[in-house]
């Protein structure tokens, strides 16, 4: 701003916000105008107007939109998704997947969580009701925003479908390759033998290809591919949606608001084994997280992985380097979703900034972990990724963007020294003001008397314009000439002249903002070739920090508990030394731990026989949680544990009822069981609560004792078998083994009341204890006593006293159905 003093006129140079101009011609202009302002009165303050701070935006919506095809022929699975945000291609290594419970898929709805899924026209019955009812049936607590498509067979041939991959161009090809070389690269990428997961990706690309502009929203845009990665469900131990639930792994809760109940992304976490574990300081480890727990692995390698990563940061002399690794990634971003906005030119400022500070960090965690590399194949992975190119691109985006005036402009802006040629556009477009104040002043000594005031204005594409406030309501076209000026427009009480002031002004400087912004762009899209460039190696230094968040949270989790590591064996073995329920134990101060052995020696199946509330289902699900945490390569809350591993864990502990899934509790129930006994191996583990009490008390033990028989005929090939029931006499009903062994939990009798001690022992239990349990429950003292006196009278084979209440009530029922009929003319 330039201020004369004395009785000369004052010469304003502010910005000129674009919503107080319009051009008649309906051209669009971009967001940035010069203006200067000249008044003949000198008494008048002027008014500056600020431009307008761009909000920045912390974060990007965490909700990701996933399109999953899936392929199910002759048994064998085949899949791809692609994220909408990210940009990001995954294709499913091609695997068999048995009817009618498709396991497979299941375990892949879960990691993937779509929302939608492809599906061809022709695929088989039982596959499309396993698909129907994964996708619609859902209890109260899942969000069912998943929808269901069906893909016509003959567009989506399997030879068209094939065509679509052979034109997949992908950031990290060859460069300068030719259709042949693409050919060949992609069948380097692709198996091209697993024919469903190559049909499955080329329907998804053909799908995107006929369906961009009403999935993003944009005719102009088109899908972007910034990478390609396989994924295996080869090596998952295999768990259904129900011991997921039932073990208390994931739970999900509502929204209390009735107007965000059910929207997606607004459910929260409840008291789960992923909030105890989910500590994680980047939002793409909470991501990882998510897909971790739901993939427990078989793979030993990995598990001795992530276990040194645990065992390291377990060490005090570890807390200064985590406290470091933690501050740097919480600045790791998944730029795959800011480099597919910076490949289509539509990156915001924040986003930048972001990549950078990725860049930049993902650097430091890298060299932190050269220091930690001997105490671990992982540390020594992420020590030795090729950091020199991410260090150069950093290195490029901090020498070349102006971050600051990038935030404050609101666009990619260039420093001064990085190109001569914008440097002196640049102090041309600063020499702007000056140059039209000066100019605004002699065009006001050339404008008649009565014009008070006048404004000197640049306008992109339309150049310099010379703005007179108009003298007086209701000009007409006539009084709107002034002498030596061509009238252009009107905007509100401002008339535009191109003057020749102007004209000079055009001819001399020109349509310099617009130029810049060209130059900009044009340094911008060489940063952007090089970013993608490196793409390849970013992406996986990203993942690996991801997967070391989520280690890093376990392992503060390990250390705030006091878990331990756990021997994995490919031996036929569990054994659990003073075990605890991780989740009770995390809000319990005491807790009692017990052990736990199965092996062909110590019994592979255990009946648990005990009171109501004596600790049974807690014991079970704590095995099973131990199980299953060693199995995420975690250390486990007992004093030593050696863990077989095992393909498959299922469980009967909660019975849903859902009124989508036209099915009661005892049918749940019944499906639960039918899974275990189907697709359990000598290599699994069963948790079983209580089977057959949802019906009558002969029928439930006889299903219980033949699925019980079903296990012990297979002898050593019996799976690992964890079973509590009331059925007290169980053990008359099923075949002699030494593989079975009878246990109960402890408890005494103090003042005719039950005291439960939560040990186990060997034995069996005498009584449940349910009449005490239901009075120490708030039951009625004179409910319990008439219980029990039923019950005795059951137990001798008599009849129990009336109840004079009762008698005298049907009584009088009889009084009057006798006097009707007497009453009625037979």
């Amino acid at each position: 701003m330039t201020d004369s003093t004395g009785s000369g006129p004052r010469n304003v140079a502010r910005p000129y916000s674009s919503s107080s101009v319009t051009d008649p011609g309906s051209t669009q202009m971009a967001n940035h105008f010069v203006i200067a302002k000249c008044r003949r009165n000198t008494d008048v303050t002027p008014n500056q107007n600020n431009a307008t701070t761009n909000q920045e935006s912390t974060e990007d919506s965490d909700v990701e939109d996933k399109i999953l095809v899936v392929y199910c022929r002759a048994g064998k699975l085949g899949a791809a998704y692609y994220t909408l945000q990210t940009g990001e291609l995954f294709i499913l290594d091609e695997i068999v997947d048995r009817p009618p419970e498709f396991l497979m898929f299941l375990n892949l709805f879960r990691q993937v969580a779509p929302s939608k899924i492809l599906l061809d026209g022709k695929t088989q019955g039982a596959f499309v009701q396993a698909v129907k009812k994964t996708v619609f049936t859902s209890d109260g607590s899942d969000e069912a925003t998943c929808k269901l498509i069906f893909i016509s067979a003959r567009e989506y041939s399997f030879e068209a479908c094939k065509r679509r991959i052979l034109t997949l161009s992908l950031p990290h090809e060859p460069p300068n390759c030719s259709d042949d070389e693409r050919t060949l690269f992609l069948r380097t990428v692709v198996d091209f033998n697993q024919t469903q997961s190559v049909h499955a990706l080329g329907a998804l690309l053909r799908y995107l290809d006929l369906n961009w502009s009403s999935l993003c929203m944009d005719l102009h845009s088109k899908p972007q591919f910034l990478s390609l990665r396989q994924i295996s469900l080869a090596d998952i131990v295999t768990m259904d949606e129900d011991t997921y639930r039932g073990l208390q792994i994931f739970s999900s809760v509502s929204h209390p608001s009735s107007f965000k109940k059910g929207v997606h992304g607004t459910n929260k976490e409840g008291l789960s084994l992923y909030y105890m574990l989910n500590k994680c300081s980047s939002k793409t480890g909470q991501s990882r997280m998510r897909v971790l727990l739901q993939h427990p692995t078989t793979d030993m390698e990995t598990l001795k992985r992530r276990q040194d990563v645990v065992a390291f940061f377990l060490k005090p002399q570890s807390d200064v380097i985590m406290k470091n690794m933690c501050s740097s990634l919480r600045f790791i971003k998944n730029v795959n979703g800011i480099l597919a906005k910076i490949k289509a030119l539509s990156a915001k400022a924040y986003q930048w900034k972001s990549l950078y500070n990725t860049l930049y960090n993902a650097v430091l965690i890298c060299e932190m972990c050269e220091g930690a590399a001997r105490s671990g194949e992982f540390l020594q992975q992420l020590a030795s990724c090729d950091n020199n190119k991410l260090y150069e691109m950093a290195l490029y985006m901090n020498r070349i963007i102006d971050f600051d005036l990038t935030k404050s402009e609101g666009k990619f802006t260039v420093k001064a020294g990085v190109d001569p040629d914008l440097d002196m556009k640049k102090q041309t477009m600063a020499s702007l003001h000056g140059l039209m104040s000066e100019t605004a002043k002699v065009e006001l000594e050339r404008l008649p008397p009565f014009v008070e005031e006048c404004t000197m204005l640049y306008m992109p594409h339309l150049g310099y314009l010379l703005g007179v406030k108009a003298w007086a309501d209701g000009l007409t076209m006539e009084q709107k000439e002034l002498p030596n000026m061509r009238f252009m427009f009107q905007n509100n009480d401002y008339i535009h002249y191109k003057s020749k002031g102007c004209e000079e002004l055009d001819m001399m400087i020109g349509d310099t903002y617009p130029e810049i912004v060209a130059h900009e762009t044009r340094i911008m899209m060489r940063l952007t070739t090089i970013v993608l460039e490196n793409l390849h190696t970013l992406a996986a230094v990203i993942d690996k920090c991801s997967e070391l968040d989520c280690l890093i949270a376990i392992s503060k989790v390990c250390k705030e508990f006091g878990f331990v590591r756990p021997v994995l064996t490919t031996d036929k073995v569990l054994s659990i030394k003073q075990g605890r329920h991780p989740l009770h134990a995390a809000i319990c101060d005491s807790f009692v731990p017990n052990d736990f052995e199965s092996s062909q020696e110590a019994g592979l199946v255990k009946i648990l026989t005990g009171p109501n509330s004596s600790g049974k289902s807690v014991y079970m699900k704590q095995i099973g949680l131990i199980v299953y945490l060693a199995h995420i390569g975690s250390f486990v809350p007992a004093e030593s544990a050696t863990i077989g591993v095992v393909a498959h864990i299922y469980t009967r502990i909660q019975s849903t009822e859902c009124v989508a899934a036209h099915m009661s509790a005892f049918l749940i129930d019944l499906r639960q069981m039918a899974l275990a006994l189907q697709e359990s191996t000598s290599n699994s583990l069963i948790i079983v609560d209580e089977f057959g009490k949802g019906t009558s008390e002969v029928d439930g033990l006889a299903l219980l004792a033949a699925s019980l028989n079903t296990f012990l005929f297979q002898e050593e090939r019996c799976p690992h078998l964890l079973l509590a029931t009331h059925f007290l006499e169980i053990h008359k009903y099923i075949v002699n083994t030494p593989i079975v062994r009878f246990m109960c939990f402890e408890h005494t009798v103090q003042d005719g009341s039950p005291v439960f001690l939560f040990r186990l022992r060997e034995g069996n239990a005498t009584s449940s204890f349910a009449h005490d349990v239901a009075r120490a429950s708030g039951i009625e003292p004179h409910v319990v006593q008439r219980a029990r006196l039923v019950m005795d009278c059951i137990m001798n084979n008599t009849l129990p006293p009336e109840n004079k209440k009762i008698t005298a009530k049907l009584r009088s029922f009889t009084e009057i159905i006798k006097n009707d009929l007497l009453a009625e003319d037979i």
